[in-house]
C-alpha cells in the first residue's frame, strides 16, 4: 500500500484541549488527501487514573513498570477513554474513524520485556486488518496495546509500536507529535533537519538527551528500514505549521 502518513499522537497533548481541538480539525483536513493511521499513547491520562485510583506509579530507568493492576488500567484509559475520544472527535469532523487496539487482529505480537512487567516489544506487525480499513475508506486509531503469543494484553511504548508499523508499511512519513519543538541544538534553536549519519554524534556529544535519545534512536531505524521520512514537530504548534525536525537518509 503506498502513499501512507503514520502519526504518532503524543499523550502529553491530551492535557492541551485547545492543541488537540486544533490537530484534530487539522488531521481531518489532511486525510481528505492522504491515507493516514493514528497510533497513541495517554501517559498524562494513565497516571491520573492510577492516582484517582490510589495506584503507585513506578518507573525503571525512566519507563513505566506495568504489574498486572497498572494493566488493567492502562488498557482502560488507551482502549477505553483516550482512543474513543480521539475517535469520536475525528467522526465529529465527518471522518469515518474507528477506533482499535494494537490487540485486534493482532496487529501486535510482542516479546515481554519482564523487567518492566508486562510491557511488549512488537517482534511481528500484522498489518492487513489496518489495510483493509484503509482500503474500505476508515481512518484507523490505533492504540498502544498489544498481545503477547499466548494472547495476554500488554502495554507499548507508543513510539516504538507508531515506529513498527511505518516499518511495516515503508511509510512515506512517520511524524511523532510532542510537546517540544523538534529536536533542540545547545542554543535550544530546533535543528530543522538531521541526517541518520549525524545521530550518532549528537547523541555523544550530548546535544540530544533524555527522553529525546529513544525517540531520535526510532526515526533512524525507521529510516533505515525503508520509510522515507520522519517528523518530529511541536503539536500545540499544529501539523500544517511545521515547526520540528524531520530525519532523512541523504
Amino acid at each position: 500500500m503506498k502513499n501512507i502518513t503514520v502519526i504518532k499522537f503524543g499523550g502529553s497533548l491530551t492535557k492541551n484541549k485547545e492543541a488537540q481541538k486544533k490537530f484534530i480539525q487539522e488531521l481531518a483536513q489532511i486525510s481528505q488527501k492522504q491515507k493516514i493511521v493514528l497510533v497513541h499513547g495517554g501517559g498524562p491520562e494513565i497516571n491520573k487514573f492510577l492516582n484517582r485510583l490510589n495506584i503507585e506509579s513506578k518507573f525503571v530507568n525512566g519507563l513505566r513498570y506495568t504489574d498486572e493492576q497498572t494493566l488493567e488500567v492502562v488498557e482502560m484509559v488507551l482502549s477505553g477513554k483516550v482512543n474513543k475520544m480521539l475517535t469520536a472527535e475525528l467522526i465529529a469532523c465527518g471522518i469515518k474513524a474507528v477506533g482499535i487496539s494494537a490487540k485486534d487482529g493482532s496487529i501486535a505480537v510482542c516479546d515481554v520485556k519482564k523487567e518492566l512487567g508486562f510491557v511488549g516489544e512488537p517482534t511481528k506487525i500484522n498489518i492487513s486488518l489496518i489495510e483493509n480499513l484503509i482500503n474500505g475508506g476508515f481512518f484507523p486509531v490505533i492504540s498502544s496495546v498489544g498481545i503477547d503469543k499466548t494472547a495476554h494484553a500488554l502495554n507499548i511504548n507508543a513510539d516504538t509500536l507508531a515506529t513498527n508499523i511505518a516499518i511495516e508499511f515503508k511509510a512515506d512519513k512517520l511524524i511523532f507529535l510532542t510537546d517540544v519543538a523538534g529536536v533542540l541544538d545547545k542554543n535550544k534553536n530546533t535543528i530543522k533537519e538531521i541526517k541518520i549519519t549525524e545521530v550518532d554524534d549528537l547523541i555523544k556529544s550530548e546535544i540530544i538527551t533524555g527522553g529525546m535519545i529513544p525517540k531520535i534512536n526510532s526515526c533512524k531505524q525507521a529510516v533505515l528500514k525503508g520509510v522515507k521520512e520522519v517528523y518530529i514537530i511541536d503539536g500545540v504548534s499544529g501539523i500544517k505549521q511545521f515547526n520540528g525536525t524531520v530525519i532523512k537518509k541523504q
